[in-house]
């Protein structure tokens, strides 16, 4: 078969846009050139920041199509005295036929005499060189970027102006070596320009390399050709190999040893360069007693320096260049001077953040706005020394950890007012952290304050659990959760939802912060604080500063619901299927925010008795289901086994009494549960629940509603199976 290869050339291209890039031109090829018949098979992609690569096997021609064609039934084809009709002369017309020379079928076998008029469409096979300029500019115009940029371009394809995501200065497009005719014009004045761009045989290679005769072009004729030639000119198409150089020298640096911990920059550094080459630079040793977060944080989120360890000690840090190395010496001192310059102001500010204590920095805070609408930080943390002791109070928390968590709540913010993070924003809670340390306040306090930002991610074990893996999270679990809810409740306050798309604040990320707090962070063994009543005193605590601009009922209910739907996220997130999450967190008693935990367990417990007797539980979802539809809201008396008429009633109470009150675990409970399936089914195959008798059909539904209630303690099984 012959080899399609196809790369576009572009101003560079963000590193973060990549990998998405190169699978979406690969999947888009794959799915037009099956749509033309091409038969794309071997289909892959290769990326650098100035260009993007697909190529595989395509077939050298279409093949020739059949494909049959219906046309009106046979009683509206004829009139009445066997003339052909104008429908049918039109569909003749249509498909270049003439009506006599059309089949009569049926379009059903199982109808034979139901019949219509029908044709069978030929289609020849057009050249594969024909078709694929038309598949290239519905791939170009196909790609989707975070951001697209207008850069005065047309498509001859229809559809006019031509954006994309940085402008394109090159295009390889080639069947077998021939080259395949793309061209992209000029926008002018909303029309068609000249041209601007024509696909060629011609690659380009590094901007800068070789030295002296760099962006040389070398001729292309296969994918082979097109990487050897590129390496001979320092590109480096295959991302892996990129990757690959990456890891060794990173490693060479690191006296043969992988980094342990890269920050993810190795990642990041293979599609920021078309040929990486790493250097190391040192630390001075006057700046390695700094915490080691301030060192990662110079070299690693401003730099994009890799920080590399000696003994516990951040002594070295390696870089990544788009280069060959070859004035490593001159590039490593410039590297120095940028670090050291941002070190020696970290290391005057740390110095001189430490002459006072952080507790004394408190007041401070009443200079620090959180909102214009909700006042300043110094409020912020006198709400958040309530909210704890509400956290505490409801979870009947109390002595040294009780305490560690109302120093950290007054504190938590004070780092705000720092030299070291209004410099570095990236280490707020971190540097109060440390600085507690430095004035010897407890560790408990210390860690929860250093933490308190967090969790972030959704992911469970993500940050910071292995933090706090062995140690005692009241503290920080507390924190953590007062902070995020007077957060959410004050932006609510004041309408400040999150609608679609938009969520400027971050406040899906608290609520998933909150969510995950009381699923992965309560101290185990403590009793679980009631999230709604939590809501409730995070709103009063706006309410008492008279900051509310809605009604507190209002906050409240949208709060709940909101949350609600966080935890849905996090648990659709951890793999659990949405008709499970559905039907627990529709459960009345107990109520999933309530303890959002225990909803946790329930889940889980649903999901592995449901997998052991799936069919048992499908059909109790369809029983219940027609079960709640009858029920409704009825109120309902006391089922009365004396009214019983059938043995079937008699059945599905002795099974419910059997199950009320069973003990033992979730799971244990539903599979007691599972059994109900029987007597449920009999229960609707012989008895009629709406009997003539009023005191018998309000038996029968009592009885029903007993059988329902078994479930809502742990889900509404009728919501199983969408």
């Amino acid at each position: 078969m012959p080899e399609f290869l196809l790369e576009v050339g572009f101003e560079e291209m963000p590193a973060s846009w990549l990998a998405g890039l190169g699978e979406q031109a690969r999947a888009l090829f794959q799915k037009l050139g099956a749509e033309q018949f091409l038969e794309p098979t071997a289909v892959q992609s290769l990326f650098t920041p100035r260009r993007l690569v697909v190529a595989g096997q395509v077939s050298a021609r279409q093949a020739d199509r059949e494909e049959r064609v219906w046309g009106p039934s046979l009683k509206v084809a004829k009139s009445g005295d066997g003339a052909w009709s104008n429908a049918a002369n039109g569909f003749a017309k249509k498909v270049g036929s003439t009506p006599d020379a059309l089949e009569v079928l049926p379009k059903d076998a199982g109808v034979p005499d139901d019949v219509y008029l029908s044709f069978v469409k030929r289609t020849p096979g057009r050249a594969t060189a024909e078709v694929l300029p038309a598949v290239v500019a519905s791939l170009l115009r196909g790609l989707a970027f975070p951001k697209r940029m207008s850069w005065d371009a047309w498509l001859d394809d229809g559809k006019g102006a031509f954006p994309f995501g940085r402008p394109i200065r090159w295009l390889v497009a080639l069947l077998d070596g021939a080259i395949v005719p793309v061209t992209i014009f000029e926008l002018v004045a909303g029309g068609k320009g000249p041209v601007v761009v024509e696909s060629g045989k011609l690659t380009h290679g590094h901007r800068f390399l070789p030295r002296g005769s760099s962006e040389r072009s070398a001729p292309v004729g296969s994918l082979q050709e097109l990487g050897e030639g590129l390496r001979k000119l320092f590109v480096l198409l295959d991302p892996t190999e990129r990757e690959r150089r990456v890891a060794e020298q990173l490693a060479k640096h690191n006296g043969g040893q992988a980094v342990a911990n890269d920050h993810g920059l190795a990642a990041e550094w293979r599609d920021l360069v078309e040929y990486p080459t790493v250097l190391a630079g040192s630390v001075p040793a006057e700046f390695r007693a700094l915490p080691t977060e301030v060192l990662e944080t110079v070299l690693v989120h401003h730099q994009k320096y890799v920080p590399l360890l000696a003994g516990g000690q951040v002594e070295r840090f390696a870089a990544v260049t788009n280069g060959d190395g070859a004035n490593a010496d001159a590039v490593v001192r410039n590297m120095e001077r940028v670090v050291v310059a941002r070190l020696r102001d970290a290391s005057f500010f740390f110095a001189e953040d430490r002459k006072r204590t952080l507790a004394d920095r408190v007041a401070d805070l009443s200079g620090v706005t959180f909102h214009r609408d909700l006042g300043t930080y110094a409020d912020k943390a006198a709400r958040l020394e309530a909210l704890v002791q509400a956290v505490m109070s409801e979870a009947s928390l109390g002595g040294a950890a009780a305490g560690a968590a109302r120093d950290a709540a007054r504190w938590c913010k004070a780092d705000l007012t720092t030299l070291m993070v209004r410099e570095f924003p990236e280490l707020q809670g971190v540097m109060g952290g440390i600085y507690l340390r430095h004035d010897r306040a407890s560790e408990d306090a210390a860690r929860a304050v250093q933490w308190h930002y967090h969790p972030v991610s959704i992911e469970e074990g993500s940050t910071p659990a292995s933090a706090f893996a062995g140690q005692d999270t009241t503290a920080f679990a507390a924190v953590a959760l007062a902070d995020k809810l007077d957060t959410l409740a004050g932006y609510f306050g004041i309408g400040l939802v999150p609608t679609g798309s938009s969520d400027p604040f971050g406040l899906r990320r608290a609520a998933q912060g909150v969510v995950r707090v009381l699923l992965d962070f309560w101290p185990e063994g403590a009793a679980r604080p009631s999230l709604r009543r939590l809501i409730a005193a995070a709103a009063q605590g706006f309410a008492l500063a008279g900051t509310l601009k809605r009604r507190r009922e209002e906050l409240q209910h949208d709060l709940e619901g909101f949350l609600l739907d966080r935890l849905r996220y996090v648990l659709a997130a951890r793999g659990f299927p949405g008709d499970e999450t559905d039907a627990v967190l529709a459960a009345r008693d107990p109520d999933a925010l309530d303890d959002p935990h225990e909803a946790l367990l329930r889940l889980r417990a649903l999901h592995h008795v449901r997998k052991e007797a799936s069919e048992d539980f499908a059909h109790l979802a369809v029983a219940f289901k027609r079960a709640k539809n009858i029920l409704g809201d009825q109120d309902l008396p006391p089922v009365a086994p004396a009214l019983f008429q059938e043995e079937a009633e008699n059945g599905l109470h002795r099974a419910v009494a059997g199950l009320v009150g069973a003990d033992g675990g979730y799971e244990a409970r539903l599979r007691s549960l599972a059994a109900l399936r029987a007597p449920v089914d009999r229960f609707f195959d012989d008895v009629l629940v709406m009997a003539e008798d009023p005191k018998v059909r309000a038996n029968r539904l009592g009885l029903l509603a007993s059988a329902v209630a078994l479930f809502y303690r742990i889900a509404d099984i009728s919501r199983l199976g969408g």
